[in-house]
């Protein structure tokens, strides 16, 4: 097996946990591990960035499935709110592909190492909710709200977890099991609209290397899926069995500091 192919394989058990357990796709993890990959690998660094983050979204197609998949069946997606907000999203990632196709490599590197260490502090503060929640009035425009996960996602090759979960608990009022297991629902048609829009963007790219389809690596692609089959239903599991709050914390120093590598590489 190819060096890229065994990468992406061990990258995608590391992404099936985090998908499962908080909802967000995989993506904060898939995309850097994927840029260092595709560097080793020899490929065009002017489009590497882009072809990382395609490649992210569409195993996010495979990996949400699977976790919708399993918070379904503990009752923990609530179907009727992801419907208000897959409208927006499903625009906003098709212009988030359009927009990160037509930045430089490196400004989306750096990018996304700023958002990177924005979430892993946003995750460092967690904590336990003293009370249970409760709609916030502005939930009625989720379909907008939608937009922004949407582009923002879509930009940075993340399934919408780390943006949709926030809104589900402080906008929709769901209780933090049920907003993961409802942003894995939304962040399906969400990575399949962007992984269509860097497909597009990137079709006869002269710079892609043998076998992609548009902004889309194969091998990338299958490595990842394999190792989240395994990987996606413990994360799950743990979602439902432990309070995440220390994982968040200790996930979210492993964010600043790749976050940090990224900006200073």
């Amino acid at each position: 097996m190819s060096f890229l192919l065994i990468g992406s394989m061990l990258c995608g058990l590391a992404s099936g946990v985090i998908a499962g357990m908080f909802g967000v796709g995989g993506g904060i993890i898939i995309v850097p591990v994927l840029l260092f990959l595709f560097f080793l690998d020899g490929i065009n660094p002017v489009i590497a960035m882009q072809l990382a983050v395609g490649t992210s979204l569409a195993t996010i197609v495979v990996t949400n499935m699977l976790s919708t998949w399993g918070h379904n069946a503990r009752g923990a997606v609530r179907w009727s709110l992801a419907r208000q907000y897959v409208p927006g999203t499903l625009l906003g990632a098709w212009l988030g592909s359009r927009l990160a196709a037509a930045m430089s490599g490196k400004s989306l590197i750096m990018l996304f190492g700023l958002f990177e260490i924005f979430v892993g502090w946003k995750m460092l503060r967690a904590r336990e909710m003293n009370s249970a929640p409760v709609a916030h009035p502005w939930a009625r425009f989720a379909p907008w709200v939608g937009v922004a996960i949407g582009s923002i996602s879509s930009l940075f090759g993340i399934g919408g977890g780390t943006l949709s979960v926030p809104a589900l608990t402080l906008l929709s009022g769901l209780p933090m099991q049920q907003a993961v297991g409802t942003s894995s629902a939304i962040g399906i048609p969400l990575a399949l609209a962007g992984t269509l829009g860097f497909v597009q963007a990137g079709w006869n790219n002269p710079d892609l290397p043998s076998g992609a389809v548009g902004f889309l690596a194969p091998v990338a692609f299958l490595g990842i899926v394999v190792g989240s089959l395994f990987t996606t239903p413990l994360g799950v599991r743990l979602a439902h069995a432990m309070d995440p709050v220390r994982l968040k914390k200790g996930f979210g120093i492993f964010l600043i500091v790749v976050g940090a590598k990224l900006l200073w590489r």
